[in-house]
């Protein structure tokens, strides 16, 4: 977006902050764990985005809105659809060609994207913004792009309805911060702690306001007043000192604040907004000590490229980085990731961007499509042969996005597991069955879980097909059970160990479930009033599947107080990773009945453990989980 306003100023200073904020993004979709909060970067896309738009159509004078809305809303199509457009046909030919496995995925996903509705279709959907590669879409990173394009055709009509019935644009600022805080209210209403955010996360209708604050700025803070000829010593200072400040604060919330905290989306993020408007608004001052660092010669370069580079940035990550290697980046491979990153940006900018910016759609086609005898003579070896590619790379897009080329179906290691799993020995002879929940859960989807299977029945022939070519250890340990009776709570991670568990403890009860998490199994938990005894241990395996708050885990915990509990953490390719293992060992600290199975520490190292989807289990994995499982509880038994 250009910084170009009424009285033609350009902010140098602003590309330094865009360049701030995506560089910040890009951190947060490689997992470096110091960015657990660089999804925030999107937020000063957003306010900078609501601020500039709002500037460029404020009239130079008066009160009258003067803007020709079919020349902007042109104008907004020649800055933002190009450069997607290739983008997605790009990626569609790159999996059409050479992972089919994502067609499926991608497909929907683009014609979605294309006519930037990218945010609700997640949202109906349900694919989880953070789950990052569990509905591993390269597109993902549009939905941002979606609710722009949506602010960029309804905001015009809004401003200029406005401005008419107000007068005042200082009135008319009212209203617009009003309808902030109504979004952000809806944001709090919205959101459920303990569960995905997704919902709110994509909203056009939860993320509103954080457009409207930066048009409430435009308003009273109007760009072509600001000036540096009368602002007096200590004026300039407190200028820069609340720059400075703000700065630190966005800093500060990018390494501290994650999305797994209630105060985000119960007006912390609105708080940021607020914070990113002030810093906006110091940065925009010709007189900003800020904006002069921000004017930095390498980052205006990564801010007028900034569009590019969060366009290609998510497709080049999730395309070339192997799952198992999710969560762990290797700074070789992100170093070329960045680099690829950063080239296709700039050939984005040089060959797409500006020349439709400068000249429009007509003579862009002119001159790349429209192609005579003449001037085909006249070309040289290389343009011939780019020439002649674009049309192959047209039909590849074509045949991936209908249909034509036929995705091949994703390897999945639950593929003969149940959706439901409950093993208990007493079921078998008639004693009363204590599971809770016996329906099937095909109708709750998750991210991480899939459905897939048949139930699962003990001892019959699908259970006795799980692989154990290779010696099980668990074997060569006396099954000297020191519990009276151990229960087994869990997710789909839980079913793929089930068997090796009830051949090791025959006498296990085991209620495990594809996409379970921490909020269901508390509602398991008054089922099982009978293994809150001393003699009796209880298995907890969960966070596969998303994270949990403080208050969920203390109240699963506190449903087994007598019993010895054993907590599993996990080791799953995904954004919560770190943060669910860390709670878990910070519960294992605080309760004396709990100890912690270190399955991450384990299995870091070890991809072979895992199949394709980097979270279930193969026979090795299996294995080894069983018998640390086992381990700890002999260890705890012997103390």
């Amino acid at each position: 977006m250009s910084g170009k306003t009424q009285n033609h100023r350009y902010i140098h200073g602003l590309d330094g902050l865009r360049a701030l904020a995506v560089l910040f993004v890009i951190a947060y979709h490689f997992n470096f764990s110091w960015a657990r909060g660089g999804f925030l970067g999107v937020n000063i896309f957003f306010v900078l985005s609501g601020y500039l738009i709002t500037s460029i159509m404020l009239p130079a004078q008066g009160q009258r809105f003067t803007i020709n809305l079919r020349d902007f809303w042109i104008g907004r199509m020649q800055r933002l659809l190009p450069a997607a457009y290739v983008m997605i046909l790009v990626t569609i030919v790159w999996v059409t060609l050479f992972n089919r496995e994502l067609l499926h995925t991608v497909r929907g996903d683009a014609i979605s994207s294309i006519f930037y509705t990218s945010n609700w279709w997640f949202i109906f959907h349900e694919v989880s913004y953070f789950d990052s590669f569990g509905s591993p879409s390269p597109l993902k990173n549009l939905w941002s792009l979606a609710i722009e394009e949506q602010f960029y055709i309804i905001w015009p009509i809004v401003l200029a309805i406005g401005l008419y019935i107000c007068n005042k644009q200082s009135k008319f600022a009212i209203y617009v911060f009003s309808g902030a805080i109504c979004s952000a209210m809806l944001m709090g209403l919205l959101y459920e702690p303990g569960t995905d955010p997704s919902r709110v996360y994509y909203g056009t209708d939860t993320r509103s306001f954080e457009l409207l604050i930066g048009c409430w700025l435009a308003l009273v803070w109007p760009m072509k007043r600001l000036s540096s000829k009368k602002l007096s010593v200590k004026l300039h200072n407190t200028l820069n000192i609340t720059s400075i400040i703000s700065l630190v604060i966005f800093i500060f919330c990018v390494l501290f604040v994650d999305e797994y905290q209630v105060f985000l989306y119960r007006g912390g993020m609105l708080l940021i907004c607020m914070n990113a408007a002030i810093l906006i608004a110091c940065v925009c001052h010709p007189a900003s000590f800020l904006g002069k660092l921000l004017a930095w010669k390498p980052l205006r370069w990564i801010g007028t490229r900034s569009y590019g580079i969060y366009l290609w940035h998510y497709p080049v990550i999730v395309l070339s980085t192997p799952v198992y290697e999710i969560g762990n980046p290797a700074y070789w491979r992100v170093g070329l990731q960045l680099a690829i990153t950063f080239i296709i940006a700039e050939l984005s900018y040089r060959i797409i961007e500006m020349p439709i910016r400068k000249h429009g759609f007509r003579s862009f086609f002119l001159r790349y499509f429209v192609i005579n005898r003449i001037k085909w003579r006249s070309f040289s070896y290389g343009r011939k042969i780019s020439t002649g590619i674009i049309p192959l790379v047209l039909m590849l897009f074509i045949t991936g996005i209908t249909g034509v080329a036929k995705g091949e179906e994703q390897k999945d290691a639950m593929a003969s597991y149940p959706v439901n799993l409950k093993i208990n020995s007493e079921a078998s002879s008639g004693s009363k069955d204590t599971d809770t929940n016996q329906e099937s859960t095909a109708s709750e989807k998750n991210p991480s879980d899939q459905d897939h299977g048949e139930d699962f029945k003990p001892g019959t022939e699908q259970n006795k097909e799980t692989p154990q070519k290779e010696k099980n250890v668990t074997n060569d340990i006396p099954l000297n059970q020191p519990y009276t009776g151990i229960l087994a709570i869990g997710d789909s991670v839980m079913i793929d160990i089930a068997p090796s568990l009830q051949k090791l403890f025959p006498d296990i009860t085991i209620d495990a479930k594809i996409g379970r998490q921490v909020s269901q199994a508390i509602n398991l938990a008054p089922g099982y009033a009978d293994f809150n005894h001393p003699d009796k241990a209880v298995i907890i395996q969960l966070g596969t599947n998303g994270y949990f708050t403080n208050h969920q885990m203390d109240t699963l915990l506190s449903a087994f107080s007598q019993a010895h509990i054993y907590l599993v953490n996990t080791r799953v390719p995904r954004s919560w990773e770190d943060k669910v293992n860390q709670a878990l060992y910070e519960k294992s600290q605080e309760y004396e009945n709990v100890t912690l199975v270190d399955w991450h520490s384990e299995a870091i190292d070890h991809p072979e453990y895992f199949a394709a989807d980097g979270v279930h289990l193969l026979p090795k994995g299996i294995e080894t989980l069983t018998d640390l499982i086992n381990q700890s509880i002999i260890h705890i038994a012997l103390e």
